[in-house]
């Protein structure tokens, strides 16, 4: 939503999102048969509020989806806009997957609270069944797999997320990144899974762990930052 425009209603407090839909039709069924009906919900909106005035908005910071995937139509999200003066917060939000999007002006504004730090458990229990599947003799059980992701966790609790490098970002989600574990966490890892594994199978837990922490890799950590809604009195002056 980072270039999305929106019109708003100064009497009604009323938003309208402008965008590629305004005209899309939308279509009902008639008996048995379904129609066609054309729209135009940017004139609609003109039309509805002729005689107020009228500023247009911008998106101008950070969209936050406080549960759900970006890609999820009924996903509540919520947009920082501005008129190029004042900056407001704009909800997008729908009651049923069958009704359009709608958008609201609420009181408050985005604030940064932290950043969580997770392990791909489940990406890594998959990887490591495929990964060792050519050795069957050195495959580790599930319950050994599930001993390894847990001393991950372990490890990660130990680290300061302001000091994980990032490795990439996602393209699915503004608020996610990917962080690497360095050297010296790995060495952390490996001295905590020697208590748990014999020398040949932590060698080969080493070169898992060494193959698989670039980029958006398995052994990467999903950071997430977490944003909140405060109140305006809360937050400090621009």
């Amino acid at each position: 939503m980072g270039n999305e425009k929106f019109i708003r209603c100064c009497v009604c407090d009323a938003i309208h999102h402008v965008s590629l839909f305004d005209k899309a039709p939308v279509y009902a069924w008639l008996g048995h048969q379904l129609e066609e009906r054309a729209t135009d919900d940017w004139r609609a909106f003109m039309e509805r509020h002729a005689g107020h005035r009228l500023e247009p908005l911008k998106a101008c910071g950070e969209t936050f989806f406080p549960c759900g995937s970006p890609l999820d139509p009924m996903g509540v999200a919520y947009v920082e806009v501005t008129n190029g003066h004042d900056r407001y917060l704009v909800r997008r939000r729908r009651r049923s997957i069958q009704e359009p999007l709608s958008y609201e002006l609420i009181s408050g504004r985005l604030a940064e609270a932290g950043v969580w730090v997770e392990v791909q458990e489940n990406e890594i229990k998959k990887e490591m069944k495929n990964h060792f599947s050519w050795t069957p003799a050195t495959c580790p059980k599930d319950d050994q797999i599930d001993v390894f992701v847990g001393l991950i966790k372990e490890v990660i609790q130990t680290l300061e997320p302001g000091r994980i490098q990032i490795s990439e970002y996602s393209y699915l989600d503004d608020a996610v990144s990917y962080g690497l574990l360095d050297d010296a966490t790995v060495d952390l890892l490996m001295d905590k899974c020697a208590v748990c594994f014999p020398p040949d199978e932590l060698a080969s837990l080493r070169r898992f762990v060494e193959t698989h922490r670039r980029g958006c890799d398995v052994m990467t950590l999903v950071m997430r930052r977490r944003l909140t809604i405060q109140s305006v009195a809360c937050l400090p002056d621009d």
